[in-house]
């Protein structure tokens, strides 16, 4: 084979790389795109489900909607590109939703959120929700600086949660679980704290002025100005 033969077929097998490579982009490019209209597509049906009028349809629904979170499923590929949507429909029919099964699982599915830090769930309907921590599970729920004025947090459990500078103004937390929880400058003006349990709460700076049934280990703890939790955890 000649220098001029050698050069030839360098160029072909040149072109060919070049040509390959072009080839896998657009097709890469065509399944990303196919991908995305697939996760669109299951997200519309999903949501167009919990509108439905039968209750074991919207059942499924609320609990599909979670894996929109899970970028392993096959509705979270894409970057889970519909996790903030699904987050802000949650929300959103939480703040209509009369409490029960349904609106449990609408809750419930909030804990497999990446995060909720500085998230509007305002006026939400979280009633039974459990977005603590569970045994045999390192994910810690971040509600750092979420918003939560006027939610109802009624039986529901934020054990271990990070909620630090979290608002929960006006609230409703009759009987919630807060032991352990990071509630470090978090609001709680005006809120209604019948039954709830802040034991092992870090509590410092957290403000109850106006609240109601304050635990008295909690009130223990103000500052003498103020209804301001001055140093250290919450301790039965």
């Amino acid at each position: 084979m000649t220098t001029s033969d050698i050069q030839i077929w360098v160029g072909i097998a040149g072109s060919l790389v070049t040509i390959s490579v072009s080839v896998l982009g657009i097709l890469n490019f065509q399944l990303r795109r196919d991908r995305s209209a697939a996760v669109g597509a299951a997200f519309k049906d999903v949501v167009d489900s919990l509108a439905s009028h039968n209750p074991t349809l919207r059942m499924a629904a609320a609990i599909l909607l979670r894996r929109f979170f899970d970028s392993r499923s096959e509705q979270g590929a894409a970057h889970r590109s519909y996790a903030e949507e699904a987050k802000a429909v949650i929300a959103g029919l939480l703040r209509e939703s009369r409490t029960g099964p349904v609106q449990k699982a609408l809750a419930d599915g909030l804990r497999y959120a990446s995060s909720l830090a500085q998230a509007d769930l305002q006026g939400c309907n979280l009633t039974e929700a459990y977005l603590g921590q569970k045994k045999g599970d390192k994910k810690i729920v971040d509600l750092t600086n979420a918003d939560l004025f006027k939610a109802n947090l009624t039986d529901a459990s934020l054990k271990g949660a990070n909620a630090a500078g979290a608002v929960f103004r006006e609230a409703t937390l009759v009987r919630t679980v807060l032991t352990g929880a990071n509630l470090t400058g978090a609001n709680f003006q005006s809120a209604k704290l019948d039954g709830a349990n802040f034991d092992r709460a870090r509590l410092a700076g957290a403000q109850f002025s106006g609240a109601s049934d304050i635990p008295a280990y909690v009130a223990d703890r103000f500052n003498a100005e103020t209804q301001v939790v001055k140093d250290g955890s919450a301790e039965q």
